[in-house]
């Protein structure tokens, strides 16, 4: 939805009040009786025309719109990462893949709210995300809008990021609902995923944020599922989000996703988008509606769920005041920045350096004084798509080390991105004579969203998930170089998702994962570097070997990227994404799922856990030591172990709560989390519902996937 600009909607400080005066005193407008009573009077005051119109937009970025009623104009954003305008400047927070690396859901609801207060900024009362699609292939172009490979961490990071919007009155509207996990042909691909996995995997994220959020809004995703565009398919919107999931919010269509408005509308989707209003349509949709080509009952659904919409976002209010770009947020901007740091390796515990004992550094790459928001100006695709952001400045890495080092400071690109992902090569022999002059080289390595965005034309093959895990340019050749001439080489990686580490890893003593931080980025890894902040990111996704160990590309071109325009996409790997098939067949990654290390140490000591029998609810504690010398966080994560069951494939172990803890140098505290006995279940497919098998489950808290420090069984029935 790239096209999706932004209409001005200029804020007005007054209450909205009715066109007709003999609504006047009518109870819908009455704050003190309940929403749902408010919106069945409203329904009866509206016309046939009025409840077909809800059904489309007032413009590209807009709802709403019924002056008779008093309704006001409703304003959308995009923005996963920030709110997204054509006009303006707006925080850049982290991308979605960094924030979910934060593994910190009260530090994310803090980065929802302050989204939320930008939108009132701007008179915008729907932010169109966050963006919760699985990172299936590490070649997807949005995962770096997205948070990884788990459900739960998925779940639970956009749950946090929700409540915080909706917290000061603005909707979130996740997306896309469901299997939007590619860019290649996304418009056109019909997808073929079995129940079970469609369920534990893909839906689960939007089971969770239902139960810990309650979104106002959600977004369909642009493809086919099993024959029907999501968007107009009743057996995954009334059945499955509505029935099953418990939705009670608006089911906004992606961007010209609708191909036949009477199957979207009777499937539930209850604004189309990017659509305008005209009384020809109306008339044909009343039309309809007498045939009875048009559900009635669909309609009138479709319209209290719009409805209920409008009075959570006080449209009947007077619009409350936002503040956008103010100190608050660009410090929490930073403070996102640095926690989303994961220190991949730290051999010899080169970091953090000590500035003190520098005389020069040599800063190379072209990463390290590179745009990755609007900031520059730059073209929204340039940017990634509909997840960029124009914030009003990015410091760049190079611009921090220098306000931090001064003239210690040189810096050597070694070459340039001259436009996108052609480079100007091979001036490498300076980098490498800066390198074998320095105490230190870092060399910012990676891509950018070239590779990392939405998808560059509709219906086309140009769509822009990536050919592979590469970095862009001679880069390996600049690492190698590099490390030849100078042993204590660090490299600071900015990407989405996984790259090939393959032919360097095993040779460089440090490598720090920065993704897309934005605005604060370069600000952050200079703290993470120079000691002033101590790294404390996890892994959301697996760093493997090759591209080849991810299950999804162990198949044909029908399992990744799809047979061709209006083709066919089979999900043939099943549940097995991530570390669930790295553990199943035993394949060693080079950086596990939740891997991530800090510059102290932590001990983990004495598992309990605790069942609520009339709950069904267990408490797992776990006493945690800071066994180093200086302040740090740590997540510690659970992961069930089931029971083997002849018959059944299960996951060896799955993620099924975490918690972060921050301690001071020697400090112990009880780490804290909850399960319900949903963690212990599975999708059973002939009876369409969750089942748990009766037996003995171990539960391991671990530092990582392949980290485990304790383990414990319990029973459950």
């Amino acid at each position: 939805m790239y096209g999706a600009g932004g209409d001005e909607f200029p804020a007005s400080a007054v209450k909205p009040v009715p066109g007709d005066k003999t609504l006047l005193g009518s109870k819908y407008l009455d704050p003190k009786v309940s929403i749902e009573e408010r919106i069945s009077d409203l329904m009866s005051k509206m016309t046939d025309q009025e409840k077909i119109y809800i059904f489309y937009g007032g413009g590209k970025m807009s709802t709403g719109r019924f002056e008779r009623l008093g309704i006001p104009t409703i304003g959308m954003a995009d923005g996963p990462q920030g709110v997204r305008l054509d006009q303006g400047q707006a925080t850049g927070f982290p991308a979605g893949i960094a924030m979910a690396s934060t593994w910190n859901t009260s530090l994310v609801q803090k980065i929802g709210k302050a989204i939320g207060e930008e939108c009132l900024a701007y008179n915008r009362r729907i932010i169109l995300g966050p963006g919760v699609n699985m990172m299936r292939s590490p070649l997807g172009g949005r995962n770096y809008e997205y948070f990884g490979e788990d459900p739960l961490l998925t779940g639970k990071i956009a749950a946090a990021y929700i409540r915080g919007t909706q917290s000061v009155g603005v909707a979130s509207c996740p997306k896309h609902w469901v299997l939007n996990d590619q860019e290649v042909r996304r418009n056109t691909i019909n997808i073929d995923c079995d129940e079970r996995a469609l369920h534990e995997i893909y839906a689960q994220p939007f089971e969770i944020m239902q139960r810990d959020a309650q979104p106002w809004a959600a977004m369909t995703s642009n493809s086919m599922v099993s024959g029907e565009y999501a968007s107009e398919s009743k057996s995954l919107l009334e059945q499955l989000l509505f029935k099953e999931i418990g939705f009670d919010g608006v089911i906004i269509s992606d961007w010209m996703a609708v191909h036949d408005e009477d199957k979207a509308i009777n499937a539930g989707c209850t604004l189309i988008m990017p659509t305008v209003r005209n009384e020809a349509k109306a008339a044909e949709i009343a039309e309809r509606m007498k045939k009875e080509i048009l559900s009635r009952e669909m309609i009138d659904e479709g319209v209290r769920r719009m409805l209920r919409l409008y009075y959570r976002v006080g449209a009947f209010d007077v619009p409350k005041q936002g503040a956008a770009n103010t100190p608050a947020h660009q410090q929490l901007a930073r403070e996102a920045a640095t926690e989303a740091i994961v220190l991949l390796k730290n051999k010899g515990n080169i970091l953090p350096l000590c500035a003190n004992k520098l005389k020069k550094i040599a800063v190379i790459g072209p990463n390290a004084d590179f745009y990755h928001t609007m900031a520059d100006g730059s073209r929204l695709l340039d940017k990634g798509g509909s997840g960029a952001v124009r914030p009003p400045y990015e410091i760049t890495p190079l611009a921090a080390l220098k306000k931090a080092l001064g003239d210690k400071i040189i810096y050597v690109p070694g070459y340039t991105f001259a436009t996108g992902t052609q480079v100007s090569i091979n001036d490498i022999s300076s980098a490498v004579a800066a390198a074998r002059k320095a105490d230190v080289a870092i060399l910012f390595a990676g891509i950018n969203h070239q590779l990392d965005g939405e998808g560059r034309g509709w219906d086309s093959e140009t769509f822009n998930d990536k050919k592979d895990l590469e970095l862009i340019g001679p880069q390996k050749e600049l690492i190698e170089a590099v490390l030849q001439a100078n042993p204590k080489t660090i490299v600071v990686l900015a990407n989405g998702s996984p790259v090939s580490l393959e032919s360097w890893n095993e040779k460089v003593p440090a490598i720090v994962e920065a993704w897309y931080g934005n605005q604060e980025s370069g600000n952050a890894i200079v703290d993470v570097l120079l000691g002033k902040a101590n790294p404390s990111g996890k892994l959301p996704c697996t760093f493997a070997k090759n591209l080849q160990d991810y299950r999804v590309h162990q198949f044909d071109t029908l399992c990744w990227p799809g047979t061709g325009k209006n083709g066919q996409m089979k999900y043939k790997e099943s549940i097995w994404i991530g570390y669930r098939w790295f553990d199943r067949a035993k394949v060693e990654p080079f950086y596990p799922f939740g891997h991530g290390l800090s510059y102290t140490s932590f001990s983990y000591d004495k598992m309990t856990v605790r069942q609520n029998p009339r709950w069904s609810r267990y408490t797992i504690n776990v006493k945690l030591r800071n066994t180093g010398k200086i302040a740090g966080k740590e997540v510690v994560q659970f992961y069930v172990i089931p029971p083997r069951q002849k018959g059944l494939e299960r996951p060896e172990k799955e993620l099924k709560a975490f918690v972060k803890v921050e301690l001071a140098p020697g400090e112990t505290k009880i780490a804290v989390a909850t399960m319900d006995k949903r963690a212990f279940s599975y999708y059973d497919v002939p009876t369409r519902s969750w089942k748990v098998i009766p037996g003995t489950y171990t539960i391991a808290a671990a530092g990582s996937s392949r980290d485990i420090r304790l383990l414990t069984r319990i029973y459950v029935k």
